[in-house]
């Protein structure tokens, strides 16, 4: 062995070990470590050999005035995410994928040219970011210089520090995410280097281009003296060993985790092929070769800034919070519902106030909400008074008790936040689906004195000369609406009215169900009349009975009786019935017969059918008019053999009208 080879095989050496001091698990004592760069140091002295990625030639500190905006090389977008983990089963469907943990840090790009590290960026909005190499430079853990490579060399990783090296800072930092977050864009980099953060790489954009497994780009980028992150092989399922469940593999990495001190927040399943990936294509959000599995909601600080009180259809007036905006899973978020004064007082401790401070999350990664909030101090404050008028139609208000929860009411039944709400219901999806009834449009008609209650929507067509001639609108649009309207009074099904009244709990399930022990509007009112029991029926409990017997039918009778309203009843009998029993499917992409999925749907039930999500092998068939398409629907369905119809088979094959 050369002098040379010697010097290179204990800069390594040096450099591996400096890595595992980083993550927080140092293998040498501190004497041992001197002892090697003192060998290093007195053979480059020798030699007069001075390698860039040797330990003696530390990168000077550095101070910027302030941290540029830089263009990504690449899109950095966000991950698709889930609390399911059957739908990261789903997702991986039949290809050998990487299960890896999710590191709770900060998201770094790092670019290599010829060896040498030439920048280093925050992800930002995924297009643009922050240049941090100053800081990036002081990272042991990140190589600054990468001996026998050429050309260029891009390496996307988490900027973390460790649950160890964290404890000296907890007191000023909420968590180690905050922390890290914080440091990588402090100005000194002498600064940031007392920090004690790690790199952990996740994948390799560029370079290394001749391997197409990102398991092998990763070994490769480890040797270079990269810390890869931590990972398990989730085989495809015609492999033999693929005989360790989903979730038995991610406890592993749980404790892999612990065992190393690293901060995560869940785990990512990822396609192995890099090509089959990139294959799959983008959103606008997130890349589609991969999914993330959250294993908690995360919560995010912010303050209160006022309590705004919307109008339901019932009257109740519902507090919501809005507070200074914050980005979360890609979004900005600066509203949350409170639901009720209850929910009120015991969220923000009382009343809440103006600066009040709270984190905020997202329930399942969809609904915003108030995690925990600032306990009152008893400092001199502007607290937030429930409104003693209505503030739409500034009559006054009062508070109801119901199942121990308090609730604010306007006491106006004339109310027009109750009205539009009403309306916007009546005419929406969940109702009769009468297009162009938008809530805006809606608010203008009644504005105009047109509306005044549901059943003079179907009056408008009085309106209509007088309408096309208002800003915004003319004959085309007006008529579309007319004509949507009068479509909608005859072909309405008698569930879809039932839920389109607007009636407390009795939502589209709900109104299903009714219509199989009724067939007829009037059979309904009559069981209501006669004193029917309807908490005795499957799914039906006492609250909603009492919500079917007590709610206003005046309108819903007025409109049924005057023959407004045409009924169109699935529920009746026929020679089609049942033709669909014990049958499964499964629907997806767009159709061209039917309405809409809820139209297609509705037809397979009446016919004793089932549809349901996700295709799986208790389904029988598969209805999608492409039936080329590289969705997993279609690809699961072609691996269990499940049959696919387009809508025009799905007619023919069943004698569907």
């Amino acid at each position: 062995m050369t002098e040379e080879t010697k010097l290179l095989n204990l800069i390594d050496l040096a450099n591996n070990l400096t890595r595992d001091y980083d993550l927080g698990h140092p293998t040498v004592s501190d004497e041992s470590w001197d002892n090697l760069y003192f060998q290093i140091q007195e053979l480059e002295e020798k030699l007069g050999i001075y390698y860039k990625h040797s330990p003696t030639q530390h990168i000077p500190y550095d101070v910027v005035n302030q941290l540029n905006k830089v263009e990504h090389n690449h899109k950095m977008l966000s991950l698709q995410k889930t609390k399911d983990l059957s739908e990261i089963e789903k997702f991986l469907d039949n290809s050998d994928s990487l299960i890896m943990l999710k590191m709770d840090g900060l998201t770094c790009s790092l670019t290599y040219i010829d060896g040498e590290l030439v920048s280093a960026e925050t992800r930002g909005n995924g297009i643009i970011g922050e240049d941090i190499l100053h800081n990036a430079l002081q990272i042991r853990s990140i190589p600054n210089y990468i001996p026998r490579i050429s050309g260029k060399l891009v390496v996307d990783g988490e900027i973390i520090c460790t649950i160890k090296n964290f404890e000296m800072f907890a007191s000023e930092y909420k968590n180690p995410r905050n922390f890290a977050a914080g440091s990588i864009r402090l100005l000194d980099s002498k600064e940031c280097a007392k920090r004690k953060l790690s790199f952990v790489a996740w994948d390799v954009i560029e370079g290394l281009d001749q391997y197409d497994l990102l398991s092998e780009r990763l070994a490769h980028i480890e040797n270079y003296g990269f810390t890869i992150v931590p990972y398990v092989f989730y085989p495809a399922w015609d492999a033999a060993d693929n005989d360790v469940p989903l979730e038995d593999m991610i406890d592993h990495l749980k404790i892999m985790a612990e065992k190393d001190g690293y901060p995560i927040d869940g785990a990512v399943a990822k396609f192995n092929s890099i090509s089959y990936g990139k294959s799959l294509g983008e959103t606008s959000h997130h890349f589609k070769n991969a999914m993330a599995y959250k294993f908690y909601d995360e919560t995010y600080p912010t303050e209160l800034l006022k309590i705004e009180w919307t109008m339901g259809r019932t009257g109740i007036l519902t507090p919501v919070a809005v507070f200074k905006p914050v980005d979360i899973d890609g979004s900005t978020v600066e509203r949350a519902n409170l639901h009720n004064l209850s929910v009120l007082r015991n969220t923000l401790h009382g009343r809440g106030w103006q600066g009040q401070k709270i984190e905020v999350f997202k329930a399942n990664m969809i609904i915003p909400q108030i995690a925990s909030a600032e306990e009152d101090d008893e400092r001199t404050k502007y607290y937030f008074m429930k409104p003693a008028l209505c503030p739409i139609c500034k009559n006054p208000t009062s508070v109801k008790k119901e199942n121990d929860s308090e609730f604010l009411f306007c006491d106006n039944p004339n109310c027009e936040g109750k009205l539009i709400n009403k309306l916007d219901h009546f005419c929406g999806k969940k109702g009769l689906d009468i297009k162009g009834l938008s809530k805006t449009t809606l608010e203008k008609l009644i504005d105009w004195g047109w509306v005044k209650n549901i059943p003079s929507i179907f009056a408008l067509n009085y309106y209509r000369d007088e309408w096309v001639l208002k800003p915004g609108f003319g004959s085309k649009s007006v008529d579309k609406i007319l004509n949507a309207i009068d479509y909608s009074r005859n072909n309405c099904e008698l569930h879809q009215f039932i839920c389109a009244l607007g009636i407390p709990l009795i939502g589209s399930s709900a109104s299903k169900e009714l219509t199989k022990y009724y067939s007829t509007y009037e059979n309904f009112r009559m069981a209501i009349d006669i004193g029917v029991q309807f908490w005795s029926y499957d799914n039906f409990g006492m609250e909603m009975h009492k919500a079917i017997v007590n709610f206003d039918y005046s309108d819903a009778d007025a409109m049924v009786q005057s023959g407004v309203i045409t009924f169109n009843s699935t529920t009746q009998k026929s020679n089609q019935e049942n033709t669909l029993d014990g049958l499964t499917f499964v629907i997806t992409g767009k159709l061209n017969h039917f309405k809409n999925r809820d139209a297609i749907k509705d037809k397979i039930e009446s016919l004793g059918g089932k549809v349901t999500g996700s295709v799986s092998k208790n389904t029988n068939y598969l209805i999608n008019n492409d039936k080329d398409s590289t969705s997993s629907k279609n690809k699961s369905a072609k691996t269990l053999g499940i049959p696919i119809l387009n809508e025009e088979d799905f007619i023919e094959m069943f004698g569907v009208e």
